[in-house]
């Protein structure tokens, strides 16, 4: 032990003696004195390399093929052009109107004169007495002769539907005429839309198809389509582009009735007994008349509601007389000589706990009907003393969502019948009640060929035929089924 703690102390002595020597040296050098640290050098870090910037990533190029462009530009010259048509369309129509000028895709310029034939070969055809059957005199009797009407009505095409309009049906209307089914109807991009029931037309396969027909005068939702009471050549089309026109079966033109210079969102129209007059409503609440002897600029406006009017309808017989629904949760009788331009009191007011989509008057002026999103139809008595009175409250799905036109109750129009009106059903049928009592005649259905709700309905005037639209655009048509002629076999027995 003392042998390693000598060889220690020699070897430190050396160790010192060999710095004194060094710092000798350095001395006669004239080198400052340099101060040995005992401590370990620190380790240095290695420095972090440095990454390069990323320059903002450009687009990935794609060839004028693999953008659908041709190499002028042609493409993008295609779809400014589309842009602007479609601003286009929007745009309300001006003036009279060509049949050939506004025809569809679909109707070829041989269809388009085709049909101008069948205008021309159209009758002036009203609904009038002759065409009843008074077999069946009073009460009961007429009651059980419109059941035995609508038990008899099927699905009378080897269609079970027919395409009329691109887009949902919102009206429809039936030219009074026996010898010549043509239907129409208008949807919410303003195609109206013609089917010939009874006619067919050769495919290109050697197969039969529908005979149908589509204009367009319009470039908004068509509201209301009536033809003249007076006069069935004349078709009254309401739309939501804020203009009236009737398309005149003898000129086979649409032509202008009412073209204010502000574009009126037009909610309903009715006309009065003699054409001559024009009722529309709007989404604001006013109430318009509209005189067919005047510019087609000037009108009359009164204010009636506070919300959209949805349905307008003047009495047949007491031209003054007016009822109008409205999504302020009312119903309202009105006398229209009474009117002032802003503030109006109604004779009558029966408001409810949802909107009132639609309110009529009866063929005789006696009665209303009125239906409303709280799952009912009402039917109000007009009395001598020229009082509504709610006389029945008939349950009845309403809500028809967003996707199907709303349920409309619609009259039978001949007043010598057991009075009685149409609705559609959620369960993809058409309701017949009478208004007498309430009574459901007859549920008009077919569950194995009919597969969409039939929301919106019209009778013939003359004929035992319904017609309906629904949400896709299709059309269906009730006939009166043809019972075959009892053979009588003859035996040798019977002799």
């Amino acid at each position: 032990m003392n042998g390693e703690k000598l060889t220690l102390n020699e070897y430190e002595n050396q160790r010192l003696e060999n710095i004194r020597r060094n710092e000798e040296i350095l001395r006669q050098l004239n080198i400052p004195e340099i101060v040995v640290s005992m401590k370990p050098s620190p380790k240095q870090k290695k420095p972090r390399p440095k990454q390069p910037k990323k320059e903002p990533k450009m687009p990935t190029r794609k060839s004028l093929r693999i953008r659908g462009l041709k190499p002028d530009g042609l493409g993008t010259k295609r779809k400014t052009e589309e842009e602007s048509h479609v601003l286009e369309k929007r745009a309300r129509k001006e003036g009279n109107l060509d049949l050939s000028a506004i025809r569809s895709a679909n109707t070829s310029l041989g269809d388009t004169n085709h049909f101008i034939g069948i205008l021309s070969g159209l009758t002036k055809s009203q609904p009038n007495n002759e065409d009843i059957d008074r077999s069946a005199a009073e009460g009961d009797e007429r009651l059980r002769s419109v059941r035995w009407a609508c038990r008899s009505l099927v699905i009378g095409q080897q269609w079970p539907s027919v395409k009329v309009t691109p887009e949902r049906i919102h009206c429809v209307a039936v030219h009074p005429a026996k010898d010549k089914i043509l239907v129409a109807a208008g949807d919410k991009v303003g195609s109206l839309g013609f089917w010939d029931v009874k006619d067919k037309i050769e495919l290109e396969d050697g197969n039969y198809g529908p005979r149908t027909y589509m204009f367009k005068a319009h470039t908004k939702s068509l509201l209301t389509i009536k033809y003249s009471p007076i006069d069935s050549n004349q078709l009254f089309t309401c739309s939501y582009d804020g203009s009236i026109r009737y398309l005149d079966l003898n000129q086979a033109k649409f032509l202008e009735a009412f073209a204010p210079d502000d574009q009126y969102p037009l909610s309903c129209m009715d006309l009065h007994p003699n054409s001559k007059i024009i009722y529309f409503s709007t989404n604001h609440g006013t109430f318009g008349i509209k005189d067919l002897r005047e510019s087609t600029k000037t009108f009359r406006e009164y204010t009636l509601h506070y919300k959209k009017i949805g349905c307008v309808s003047i009495n047949p017989h007491q031209h003054e007389l007016l009822v109008t629904s409205s999504l302020d949760r009312s119903i309202q009788l009105w006398d229209l000589r009474n009117l002032k331009v802003n503030e109006n009191t109604s004779i009558q007011k029966f408001t409810f706990d949802n909107s009132a989509t639609s309110c009529y008057w009866s063929p005789k002026g006696d009665q209303i009907v009125s239906t409303c999103y709280d799952d009912t139809v009402r039917v109000f008595k007009f009395d001598a003393e020229k009082n509504l009175n709610s006389s029945l409250v008939i349950p009845h799905d309403n809500k028809t969502g967003r996707w199907i036109t709303a349920f409309r109750a619609t009259w039978h129009p001949n007043s010598d019948v057991h009075p009685h009106f149409i609705i559609g059903n959620m369960r993809r049928s058409v309701d017949v009640f009478s208004s007498i009592n309430g009574e459901l005649i007859w549920n008009v259905r077919d569950e194995e060929r009919l597969t969409a709700i039939p929301a919106v309905n019209a009778f013939h005037p003359r004929l035992n035929f319904i017609i309906s639209g629904n949400a896709s655009g299709r059309m269906v048509a009730w006939e009166e089924k043809i019972r075959p002629t009892p053979t009588v076999i003859i035996t040798k027995n019977n002799l």
